[in-house]
């Protein structure tokens, strides 16, 4: 694809969003679905108001043009350090979340007791007088009997202020199971780190400085979050200084990243960390290493250095990932000479059994060449300091629910290091362990299509007793539900926000309606302070003195950083610049260093009763487990996020549809993506109609062949195949989680995503 084809689709969003525009359904024909401008009798009202997004987990900052009443157009808001004014595609895309049509206006009641895929729920409108009196009796209800922890709290894509007030419920309430989508996307990224450096996050990069970046598996230029923040920092690296940084990106498929980048390097999937130790071998072999940073503040590296010498020379590494051990050694010296340097690791190559060990690998060759808290380095983020809220109230049912073990079994033997196992939850539902769920809530969650081996949450929520769903859409999670409650979408609720790591200095940012709220809807705060008042008792003082609802709780909370005055007017707090080279006290280890032999893990497993060998700390390669025999499926499936998977919604966005695939220039679907070798042996050609069968399910789409992919591989976008939304979601394409196997990375409890082997042939 050429640049130009790629700097046309990616602008299509924002052309779009200013007027009307037509788009063609490959199903439904023409439709149209803009936002249209109000009847002002002659009179037009303007005015910009700042907020920000939740598209993505980035929650840039924006500004939104409003017309007599009605949202209009949305920008990045130009005081915003981390985005610089600017925003991505699905920051557009809001104009339709908040206009959908097919959002839900009022409290729902489920009538059908039958539950399951397809089955009408029967829903029939109440109040919410009445929704969040029967809410409230099942919570007392269960309170009274001793059993807090038998309530399950379900979390999406939610603004940082309702996930802090939906752990503050948890807590009073005495529930150990708030589980959020996290054990989905990165927890391996950050349980690699927290091996090293004793941070348990996702990693934080000074883009702008860098001069090199070796990426192992992320997609920076499509869903790594914080995602417009790397979209303009590319521009700058790139474009706009006199030293171009370089970037190679290693990943088996041909992403948009390695569209945009100096160097693909297809790798055997799965071998990214034998990949990391080789790179390891030639930099300390050949003394290009930091030799003052590895002397001062490094712990283990005798034994890292043993390791990489003795077992992962380029030539043994070759023949596991594929890679000419010359090609190897060109980027290890590349790596080395071209600093600062950035080693970055995505989901690609992490979210695989042993994935914690792979990151691992991937984040020590960033401390090998000093770029550790340095500029152009790997920085260590800083949040806004909000204002603290009273200890929560507690009594003995809510300290005795507390204690009891989560139902994903973080922090045990089989996930000792985990902080949420988010597929796990499925299983605990359906085999009544540690205890049974008697309620459940999910806020903005859908891992009925998100979460690998869907189905099993089908079954799962069809045995839970009662089950209450927010959301301003009804999702495939949704129809489970016996209660629903109408959400506001975020141009309409407030909220305060910060993005993920990235930056580096902290940043924080204010949601505040730009429109009064269309509907009988309203937000996850409010709710929660309803419900917490119908309580009673120790859960209502929990929440007396910090708000008294949303927008309360929002000032409340953002009191220390600014003025409200300001903070309404601006949209944004910036913290002070980073503060690089605090050696003496970034690192939360036994050592007080940076671990090449992580003394943090052998602690842990020594406390749970296991046998530590002279491997376990250390970052090594171990062969991946597949799910499937060769002999039966002979290639590895594989997903990814496009950028027009739009996280917090329905997909029911026309905009988003258009251009979902910009590699491709297609929407309204998504393909079964093949190599073109792997096709013409398997007599298929572009544009067939084709199963994809692991051995646990199998799914039917038009194939798509080209060179951009490893012949061992077959890969399919995320985000369509709903069966629930509307129409211009419903129908669309497939799920490629149907058919993904479950697994995980042990230590993290990172869902494994890409060790499912397939077969592929003609429907």
């Amino acid at each position: 694809m050429s640049r130009r084809t790629f700097i046309k689709l990616s602008a299509l969003a924002g052309a779009t969003v200013a007027a009307s525009r037509i788009f063609s359904h490959p199903a439904l024909g023409s439709v149209v679905y803009s936002p249209e401008l109000p009847d002002g009798e002659g009179v037009i009202t303007e005015k910009w108001v700042p907020t920000s997004c939740l598209n993505c987990t980035t929650r840039c900052a924006t500004r939104v043009r409003v017309v007599n009443g009605r949202a209009v157009k949305v920008t990045g808001n130009p005081l915003s350090r981390v985005s610089e004014g600017e925003n991505c595609p699905r920051a557009n895309v809001g104009l339709q979340v908040l206009y959908d049509p097919v959002r839900i206006t009022t409290p729902l009641k489920r009538t059908n007791p039958t539950k399951g895929r397809g089955i009408d729920p029967g829903w029939t409108e109440i109040s919410w007088e009445q929704a969040l009196n029967e809410v409230g009796d099942k919570l007392k209800n269960l309170r009274e009997k001793g059993q807090p922890e038998r309530l399950l709290l379900l979390s999406g894509l939610n603004t940082v202020s309702a996930e802090d007030i939906i752990h503050r419920f948890a807590d009073a309430y005495g529930t150990p199971n708030v589980v959020s989508a996290d054990g989905l996307d990165n927890e391996a990224d950050k349980a690699g780190e927290w091996m090293a450096d004793g941070h348990y996050t996702q990693s934080a990069y000074d883009l702008e400085r860098t001069n090199y970046i070796l990426s192992f598996g992320a997609s920076i230029l499509e869903s790594y979050e914080p995602l417009a923040r790397s979209l303009r920092m590319w521009g700058k690296i790139r474009r706009e200084r006199p030293i171009r940084a370089k970037v190679v990106v290693i990943d088996p498929r041909y992403s948009i990243t390695a569209l945009r980048a100096d160097r693909w390097v297809p790798i055997n999937p799965g071998t990214d960390g034998a990949l990391a130790l080789a790179i390891a071998n030639v930099i300390i072999s050949e003394g290009l290493y930091d030799a003052d940073f590895i002397k001062n503040w490094t712990f283990g590296f005798d034994e890292y250095k043993k390791l990489a010498i003795d077992y992962y020379d380029p030539e043994t590494v070759s023949a596991m990932t594929g890679i000419p051990a010359e090609t190897i050694r060109q980027i290890a010296r590349e790596f080395a000479g071209t600093r600062p340097a950035i080693a970055w690791r995505g989901r690609g190559a992490t979210s695989w059994p042993n994935g914690s060990y792979t990151s691992y690998a991937i984040f020590c060759l960033n401390a090998l060449v000093g770029s550790i808290d340095i500029p152009g380095g790997v920085t260590y983020q800083e949040n806004p300091e909000y204002r603290l809220m009273p200890e929560f109230a507690e009594d003995d049912t809510a300290s005795k629910g507390r204690a009891k073990p989560a139902l994903d079994l973080r922090k045990t033997n089989l996930f000792p290091a985990a902080e949420v196992v988010t597929n796990q939850v499925a299983d605990s539902i359906l085999e009544n362990k540690p205890y049974p769920v008697e309620m459940a809530m999910g806020f903005n969650s859908n891992f009925n299509m998100s979460a690998p081996g869907a189905g099993r949450w089908d079954e799962a929520l069809g045995k839970v007793p009662c089950y209450v769903h927010a959301a301003p859409f009804i999702s495939e999670m949704a129809e489970y539900a016996d209660i629903f409650l109408p959400l506001t979408t975020f141009m309409e609720e407030w909220a305060y926000d910060h993005s993920p790591p990235g930056s580096g200095f902290a940043e924080a940012r204010i949601k505040q309606p730009v429109v009064e709220p269309l509907y009988d809807t309203k937000s996850n705060i409010d709710i929660i302070f309803n419900i917490a008042g119908r309580l009673g008792g120790t859960v209502e003082q929990s929440f007396a003195g910090i708000g008294n609802g949303a927008e309360g709780y929002v000032k409340y909370r953002t009191a220390g950083l600014a003025s409200w005055e300001k903070l309404l007017e601006q949209g944004v707090w910036v913290g002070p610049d980073y503060e690089y080279y605090k050696y003496d006290r970034i690192f939360h280890t036994p050592s007080g260093k940076f671990e090449f032999r992580s003394g943090n893990l052998e602690a842990l497993l020594k406390e749970q009763g296991e046998e530590v060998n002279s491997l376990t700390g250390l970052p090594y390669y171990r062969e991946v487990e597949f799910l499937g025999n060769n002999d039966d499926y002979p290639l590895l499936l594989s997903t990814y996020q496009p950028l027009l998977n739009v996280e917090n919604g329905s997909q029911n966005y026309p905009w988003a549809q258009e251009m979902y695939l910009v590699m491709h220039g297609a929407g309204w679907t998504n393909f079964i993506e093949i190599n073109r070798r792997t096709a013409r042996s398997l007599q298929i050609k572009d544009g067939d109609t084709v199963w994809v069968e692991s051995p646990f399910n199998k799914i039917k789409a038009k194939a798509r062949v080209f060179e951009g992919i490893h012949p061992g591989l077959v890969s399919i976008a995320s985000g369509q195949g709903h069966h629930a939304y509307g129409e211009w979601a419903k129908g669309i394409g497939v799920n490629p989680n149907e058919i993904i196997g479950v697994d995980y990375d042990r230590l993290s409890g990172q869902s494994a995503l890409f060790n499912t082997r397939v077969r592929v042939y003609k429907a």
